[in-house]
């Protein structure tokens, strides 16, 4: 199976830097442009199943890609967004000032952080490592998934071996792609957040 893995295109909460998780935004004008850049970029591409995270902005993605192939995108749980809790909708500067311990834990630490009135972090590493067999023992061929930041950094580490901690070193920017195989020996990632197609259309790097 080969994995074509793309984040969303950008949302308004994504200009503000704000802890999105579970609030089911629609993509933007800049994120709609970076989802048409996207399909089609890939759209030479045959695909055998297009899947998405079931939230607005991953599945809107999703189907822009899936529209010149006439594919219908199905929506997988176990890839929706982290459940931040009470981070929801909050900026990076007040969750740093509200919970200075959690947030230095986030940032040094974060496979021992549970979000508070959220998910622990090592809840999401299983729910995802749990949904990469279901994907891979469901399907042959080529298939498309869209997902979020931390979602497709988690992704990456678990397909290369990295503890939680590596999501600090995998960038994952709106709209990019990245290509994984999956065969005899496992999991093989073989292109990392490709934002060729979206010249001129590139978000600003975010924290969160």
């Amino acid at each position: 199976m080969e994995l074509i893995l793309v984040r969303h295109g950008e949302t308004e909460f994504n200009r503000a830097d704000v802890f999105r998780g579970r609030l089911d935004l629609p993509l933007n004008e800049r994120g709609w442009e970076q989802a048409e850049a996207a399909a089609r970029y890939l759209s030479d591409l045959a695909f055998d199943a297009f899947y998405s995270s079931p939230l607005k902005r991953s599945m809107e993605t999703a189907e822009a890609i899936a529209a010149p192939h006439k594919g219908k995108v199905e929506t997988l749980a176990d890839f929706i967004d982290v459940d931040y809790g009470e981070w929801s909708g909050k900026s990076v500067e007040e969750v740093r000032e509200g919970w200075p311990d959690l947030f230095a834990l986030w940032t040094n630490d974060p496979g021992k952080l549970t979000f508070p009135g959220g998910e622990s972090l090592a809840g999401v590493r299983d729910r995802l490592q749990r949904g990469l067999e279901d994907l891979a023992a469901r399907n042959g061929g080529r298939v498309l998934l869209v997902g979020h930041k931390l979602i497709n950094r988690m992704i990456i580490c678990i397909v290369l071996g990295l503890p939680t901690a590596g999501i600090w070193r995998v960038d994952q920017s709106n709209g990019a792609i990245n290509v994984i195989h999956h065969g005899e020996r496992g999991w093989v990632l073989r292109r990392m957040n490709d934002v060729s197609h979206l010249r001129g259309l590139e978000s600003r790097d975010q924290v969160t």
